[in-house]
């Protein structure tokens, strides 16, 4: 995990460091958009199943439109192009990612989407 302060790819503010259970993720004060090293999405799912927690504090600070966003978006850490996603499970879920270094950027909202599964979805995902 680097520790260095990033700028966020999406409107360039500094981002701040905040801990999410054990993790320490960089989440932009603006826009809400949220920064994670790689393996850090499987070490928040390991500690929200570990220890009930959940990611609805992320979504309460201030966040701008998802589609306000410049494209393409680069890494905060490396600077290369950042790649857009799909979850496969929550297809209106969009992430970007680096290849380079493994890094996720998830606009405000989307993180905690994807580690909650409505009911619909869930119906969705065992009827395929």
């Amino acid at each position: 995990m680097n520790e260095g302060l990033i700028s966020c790819p999406k409107d360039g503010e500094p981002m701040s460091r905040i801990v999410l259970g054990p993790v320490p993720i960089d989440r932009c004060p603006t826009c809400g958009g949220v920064w994670l090293d790689k393996g850090e999405l499987e070490e928040i799912r390991r500690a929200m199943l570990d220890h009930g927690e959940t990611l609805d504090a992320l979504d309460d600070l201030g966040t701008s439109e998802p589609d306000s966003r410049p494209r393409p978006l680069e890494c905060p850490r490396d600077r290369s192009r950042l790649s857009v996603h799909r979850d496969p499970k929550q297809s209106h879920i969009e992430y970007d990612s680096c290849s380079k270094c493994g890094g996720l950027f998830f606009d405000a909202g989307e993180l905690s989407d994807l580690t909650e599964f409505t009911l619909a979805e869930r119906l969705r995902s065992l009827l395929g």
